[in-house]
């Protein structure tokens, strides 16, 4: 079965062009012109990923995003003329995976979605044990002290990339180079965001800064 993505777009021409070449690339498009049947339709089917524009009739995509709401399990995409920092550090404390400022290329597009699903979908079964912490990798679920602990598919991926190196100082470059890629335009200040956002549900003694380097884990002394 080929793997369903939701778009939502209202111009006719750039939602119709997602859609063509994305389904050239397999996937199955379910496109909508505004967020409200989107919603409607998040409550009968399941989708792999959301492509998402902002600037949409009625309710905008950022009112979207509040009403999917922090914990949605779904990566988000957003796809938007905007772009101004502001825009995009608020929308990545919202949670989403990524943000593609328009005009973009459909093939960069595609092979962004295809990163996201490979690490949402294919990781080996394994889990990662870090004193109290446990993080699956198949299925991206942490537990703490046995309490699942909901984290979005960026900060889970920045978990993984620490506690598998541990002792490592990763500099936001790093992060930025392999977990968005080389041709990501992201600010390497949204990495601060979900740092802290990670320590906000993980506790504040996991991860370490570094001043003027970036981010560890220390190795597990027990």
């Amino acid at each position: 079965m080929a793997t369903e993505i939701l778009l939502i777009e209202d111009t006719d021409e750039i939602r119709r062009g997602i859609q063509l070449s994305l389904q050239k690339e397999g996937y199955q498009v379910t496109a909508f012109d505004e967020a409200e049947a989107a919603l409607n339709a998040l409550e009968t089917k399941t989708f792999a990923l959301i492509l998402l524009d902002l600037m949409l009739p009625k309710m905008s995509g950022e009112t979207f995003l509040n009403e999917l709401g922090e914990n949605n399990p779904i990566p988000v995409i957003v796809i938007s003329a905007l772009n101004d920092e502001f825009t995009q550090i608020n929308l990545y404390n919202k949670r989403i995976d990524d943000y593609v400022i328009k005009p973009f290329s459909t093939n960069i597009l595609a092979l962004k979605i295809d990163a996201i699903l490979r690490r949402v979908g294919h990781k080996e079964n394994a889990a990662v044990t870090y004193n109290d912490l446990t993080l699956e990798i198949n299925n991206y679920q942490v537990h703490r002290q046995g309490q699942p602990i909901e984290l979005t598919s960026k900060e889970f991926e920045l978990l993984q990339m620490m506690l598998l190196s541990q002792g490592k100082v990763f500099s936001r470059e790093e992060f930025l180079d392999t977990i968005w890629g080389y041709d990501s335009f992201v600010d390497s200040r949204a990495i601060d965001v979900h740092i802290k956002n990670l320590r906000s549900k993980l506790g504040k003694d996991i991860i370490q800064t570094v001043k003027g380097i970036g981010y560890r884990i220390e190795k597990e002394t027990n």
